[in-house]
């Protein structure tokens, strides 16, 4: 006995619409992905640049400590002392020290771009007023992804290693 079948032949509305509704939730997983690793790859790259650029501010004020005396340093900060500053190229303003131009606020690179990032450090005194013998540097990097804000901060304590 053989058994007749109908021919059947194409795809149904019914397979087309499934294979359309399995291919759309791929394609977002897949978009939702690619959003994902890119925000974190910019996030770090930004936390990699911020913490370069505190590290290289700090490196700049210590290599300032030690090309002058300390009691020379320590005049040459004093009138910084707990102000938001940041290094620049022109000199002025009451963060400024001879032979490192600070100027108070935050210096803002890459103004307006996704990778804009926002430095500023804080000098201040570690011990009891009279003795100068340790100053703290305290660097911060901001910076935005999206409404986040984030940060990175680097602190070093400096001291009359010379003894002068």
């Amino acid at each position: 006995m053989q058994l007749k079948y109908k021919k059947q032949s194409g795809i149904g509305l019914i397979e087309t619409l499934l294979a359309l509704g399995v291919g759309i939730i791929v394609i977002t997983a897949m978009v939702s992905l690619a959003v994902f690793t890119l925000r974190a790859s910019i996030q770090n790259k930004l936390t990699l640049a911020g913490t370069q650029l505190a590290n290289q501010e700090i490196e700049l004020i210590r290599a300032f400590r030690d090309s002058q005396s300390w009691s020379e340093f320590i005049e040459d900060i004093d009138g910084t002392t707990g102000t938001d500053c940041f290094v620049d190229e022109n000199p002025g303003g009451p963060c400024y020290m001879v032979g490192l131009n600070m100027v108070p606020g935050e210096l803002i690179i890459d103004e307006g771009k996704p990778t804009e990032l926002k430095k500023s450090f804080t000098i201040t005194d570690q011990d009891p007023p009279g003795d100068e013998s340790l100053v703290r540097v305290a660097v911060s990097v901001t910076w935005k992804i999206g409404s986040d804000t984030k940060s990175t901060h680097n602190y070093t304590e400096l001291s009359n290693w010379r003894q002068r």
